[in-house]
C-alpha cells in the first residue's frame, strides 16, 4: 500500500503537480502531523484487510488526500474509516453507480421478484448498506429491503463520492464490475 502511494505521490509530481501547501504536513500541538496521523491510519488499517483487491485503492486514498487541501484530518479519517468498512464488492458497486449507463441495469426494483438467487441477494443487500450509509441514493425512492434498490437508479452522492474519488475506484478493472453488472439486470 505505502509503494502504490508513493508511486502514484512521485508519478503526480512529476507531473507538475503540487503538494498540497497548508498546515497538513506540519507538526501540530501533539507533536505529530496530520500527514502521519492519516499515513498511520491508512497503513494501520490495510495490514488488517483480509481483501487485497482493496490494498491498491488504499494506497490511492492516502496519495490522493496529500494532494487535496480541501480534505482536512477529521474528513480525512471519516473517509478511511468508511473505506475500511466497505467490502471489495461495494467499492465495485459505486464504481458501477458511476458507469451504470454502460450496463444497462434492471430499471425498477424487486419488489414483484418472488425468489432469489443467492448471488443477486447478496449484492442487493450490497446495495442497501451503501445506500443506508448515505453513499448511494435510488433516485428519489426510498429502500426499506432489499427488494426496494433499483439498479438503474443508483447514483452516487456525499460521502461515497469522496470515496469514489478518492480511492481513485474509477480504476476497478471492468472485469470486477461485469458479473455484478449481469446479476443487475
Amino acid at each position: 500500500m505505502l509503494a502504490i502511494a508513493a508511486s502514484e505521490i512521485n508519478r503526480r509530481i512529476e507531473a507538475g503537480e503540487k503538494i498540497r501547501t497548508d498546515n497538513f504536513f506540519k507538526e501540530n500541538t501533539h507533536g505529530r502531523s496530520s500527514a502521519e496521523e492519516i499515513a498511520e491510519s491508512v497503513l494501520m488499517k490495510s495490514q488488517r484487510e483480509p481483501e487485497e483487491k482493496k490494498i491498491t485503492y488504499m494506497g490511492y486514498l492516502l496519495s490522493n488526500i496529500s494532494f487535496d487541501s480541501k480534505i482536512n484530518a477529521e474528513m480525512g479519517h471519516q473517509i478511511i474509516k468508511s473505506a475500511e468498512q466497505l467490502t471489495y464488492r461495494q467499492l465495485c458497486i459505486l464504481k458501477l453507480a458511476a458507469v451504470k449507463q454502460a450496463y444497462g441495469l434492471r430499471a425498477g426494483d424487486y419488489r414483484e421478484h418472488g425468489s432469489f438467487q443467492k448471488e443477486l441477494y447478496q449484492i442487493l443487500y450490497e446495495c442497501l448498506d451503501l445506500y443506508h450509509r448515505g453513499f448511494i441514493s435510488f433516485g428519489g425512492s426510498v429502500a426499506f429491503g432489499p427488494t426496494d434498490v433499483s439498479p438503474a437508479g443508483m447514483t452516487i452522492q456525499g460521502l461515497g463520492a469522496d470515496v469514489y474519488n478518492l480511492m481513485g475506484l474509477s480504476n476497478i478493472p471492468d472485469q470486477d464490475i461485469i458479473p455484478i453488472a449481469m446479476q443487475l439486470k
